[in-house]
């Protein structure tokens, strides 16, 4: 999600994680191929899985931030864990206009005009596998949702939101996955990219639904050297390829970890308009196999 299109994000030293952006600017693909979508996902090792089938997230899948949004991205939320909620076999995350104060690890507390959510997988990071996300997004204007994943080294090291001399984006363990971003209010499109030895860009597509008003599987199948994106419409066509990237320049080789959240304006969100909050980002389930 971040610099973005990518944010980073890691762990400071009271075990808050924070997120950070990598600037790209919008490229077009000339190396994309005609890898196909694994439907055997399904029947492989399931390494992690989540149906939020309880009444409060699991604390043992999931971190959930508490802190000032990332600044290295002009976002202009707070990310508070009252706005998570479990119920009825779905995780909600809902994202407000209201008044709350909020620092970081670099940042003193101060107060901002919007409220969001912000969780990261808890659990040891996992080196290939298919990501599958059930969700459907916010709408609104100005909120920008994300299903996406970072280097091992984010989760450990970096302690702020903007970036520090010591980390090496997008390099090796600092390199991201954006699985499912949508940017400035796009609802019918989504950014597909990766950020690994240089900065991805934008890599728009189409989507032939409004992805704020039904449920759909977002997918994303990494493989050594392979990155295929796909979504599942449940329109009864099974999974659809959006994008794919090939290489071993391209295609991270280290253990990341996954993230979901909604940020508030910033690069990937714009102007806000407050008279369209609150919007509510639902997940159905979250499984990652091998």
């Amino acid at each position: 999600m971040r610099t973005h299109t990518g944010t980073l994000a890691a762990r400071s030293a009271m075990g808050i994680l924070t997120s950070l952006t990598l600037v790209a600017c919008q490229e077009t693909d000339a190396t994309a191929d005609g890898i196909g979508a694994n439907t055997d996902a399904a029947k492989n090792n399931v390494i992690f899985f989540d149906d939020f089938l309880g009444t409060s997230i699991d604390t043992a899948k999931w971190t959930v931030f508490d802190r000032l949004s990332d600044q290295d991205n002009h976002e202009l939320n707070c990310v508070v864990p009252e706005n998570i909620s479990v119920k009825d076999g779905l995780l909600e995350g809902v994202s407000k206009y209201e008044d709350h104060r909020c620092g970081d690890s670099l940042e003193w507390p101060k107060t901002m005009h919007y409220t969001s959510w912000h969780i990261q997988q808890a659990t040891k990071p996992f080196l290939y596998g298919t990501i599958e996300v059930r969700a459907k997004v916010p709408g609104g204007v100005g909120t920008w949702p994300v299903i996406w994943m970072l280097g091992f080294e984010w989760q450990a090291s970096q302690p702020y939101t903007a970036s520090t001399p010591e980390h090496q984006g997008p390099n090796a363990g600092w390199c991201e996955i954006d699985i499912a971003e949508f940017w400035r209010g796009g609802r019918r499109e989504v950014n597909t990219t990766v950020h690994y030895n240089k900065p991805g860009g934008l890599h728009i597509q189409k989507l032939s639904f409004d992805a704020s008003t039904q449920f759909a599987v977002y997918r994303l199948e990494w493989t050594q050297g392979a990155l295929v994106w796909s979504v599942d419409a449940e329109d009864g066509n099974g999974f659809q390829k959006l994008y794919s990237r090939r290489g071993s320049r391209r295609v991270p080789n280290v253990p990341m970890y996954l993230i979901i959240n909604a940020a508030i304006g910033g690069m990937g969100g714009g102007d806000p308009d407050p008279h369209t909050f609150p919007q509510t980002f639902q997940v159905d389930y979250v499984r990652v196999t091998q």
